[in-house]
């Protein structure tokens, strides 16, 4: 399974870095890619362990769509980092939160990106604020805090959906141990 998760995290990977061609080395622009698919297969397994097979699929798209695409979309983002109680929870359990912010930041030190019109400034400046809010980053992307912190997020939220999936095997399903 871990295998299978790798393989298809690079080869998807590859074709979408062959297709957009970023600027980016590859082995940087994998990482948020690589977490993502992380705690996307942790929340598979969660699901797993606690919903029957028929349904299973469906309840994770459910989730991914929740998660990902609803608390995560970086045009809403900012609305919900406001509320301290928003910010945690969207920072919780929101993969794309944190994914999203990688890759801004990779993005960012290795384009420097500089607007012409209004309104690719504007989205620019709402990444940033986003993203960025400080303005206090580094220029190398590993060395960034934000960079950091959003790896130890997002690898966090992976090791404790899998933490939550092992407690749900071994108490969920005891008729079934051997």
């Amino acid at each position: 399974s871990t295998r299978l998760i790798i393989i298809q995290t690079f080869l998807f990977t590859s074709a979408y870095y062959l297709i957009r061609q970023p600027y980016v080395p590859y082995w940087e622009f994998i990482i948020p890619f690589a977490f993502t698919a992380y705690v996307a297969s942790g929340w598979g397994y969660l699901v797993s362990t606690f919903m029957p097979p028929q349904h299973g699929p469906f309840i994770v798209s459910l989730i991914s769509f929740i998660v990902c695409g609803l608390l995560g979309n970086p045009t809403s983002l900012n609305n919900f980092m406001v509320l301290p109680v928003m910010n945690f929870l969207v920072s919780s359990i929101s993969i794309t939160r944190w994914a999203c912010q990688m890759s801004f930041v990779l993005a960012n030190s290795y384009l420097k990106p500089h607007p012409e019109d209004m309104r690719n400034s504007a989205m620019l400046s709402m990444y940033k604020e986003v993203f960025l809010p400080d303005e206090s980053h580094v220029d190398t992307p590993f060395m960034d805090p934000l960079f950091r912190h959003a790896c130890v997020a997002l690898f966090s939220m992976g090791l404790v959906l899998r933490i939550l999936s092992f407690f749900g095997l071994k108490f969920r399903n005891r008729a079934k141990q051997v």
